[in-house]
């Protein structure tokens, strides 16, 4: 109850933010909200890549977190950010400038096949940038963090992406390259909490291990 209630939670809440996001993108007309939904098929399948790297790493690292072996529970998440990063970038490489050829495969409206590559130019970013979060977030799962994976993941979706998709939204020249900018963002700003959490973890074992070390010497 105490691991999986907070990945429900977490779940949960962030498919109540998807639909507040579509929700900010309907105020902008039928193309743009069309386009949006072309877009967010493709974004799925993006995601799939660095999701399953989530739960392999999760899975290696509980193995070895119940083994006491840290320090390749930490390699298992440095590894799946290498490969996690070396996918993203050729998707991102391939859906900002060929961003029509899966978005035709869905419609082929060209308004809605054009505001979906719109869409992707913001978003492209985010498939090299969740690499990182998301090995983080295994890592962090595997070791029963997961309070605080569920709240930085909150915190990404409820104070940086659906505020900066909203702020967007209402600017003059509004266009969904820039409302896409907001997922991008809001990994930035995970990959900065994790990192801080990550670096007083380590601080953390550090300290116990000296402990340790030291009333071994005094038994």
């Amino acid at each position: 109850m105490r691991i999986g209630f907070p990945i429900a939670l977490q779940d949960f809440l962030c498919n109540i933010s998807f639909l507040i996001l579509c929700a900010i993108i309907n105020n902008l007309g039928l193309e743009a909200s069309s386009g949006y939904g072309v877009a967010q098929k493709i974004t799925a399948f993006i995601m799939l890549v660095p999701s399953a790297l989530m739960q392999s790493t999760s899975t290696f690292v509980a193995q070895n977190a119940g083994a006491g072996n840290q320090k390749r529970a930490r390699l298992t998440m440095r590894y799946g950010m290498m490969m996690g990063v070396g996918v993203g970038v050729f998707v991102f490489l391939f859906i900002v400038f060929k961003g029509e050829l899966p978005s035709s495969i869905f419609t082929d409206n060209p308004a809605y096949i054009a505001k979906s590559v719109e869409y992707l130019r913001g978003f492209g970013l985010e498939s090299v940038l969740t690499s990182f979060v998301f090995c983080y977030m295994g890592y962090f799962n595997g070791n029963g963090k997961t309070v605080f994976v569920m709240a930085q993941s909150l915190a990404q979706t409820f104070v940086v992406r659906i505020p900066v998709s909203y702020f967007m939204s209402i600017q003059e020249n509004v266009t969904l390259t820039k409302i896409g900018f907001a997922a991008p963002a809001a990994s930035v700003f995970g990959i900065f909490l994790c990192t801080i959490y990550y670096v007083y973890l380590r601080k953390k074992e550090s300290v116990n291990l000296s402990g340790d070390s030291y009333n071994k010497k005094n038994q």
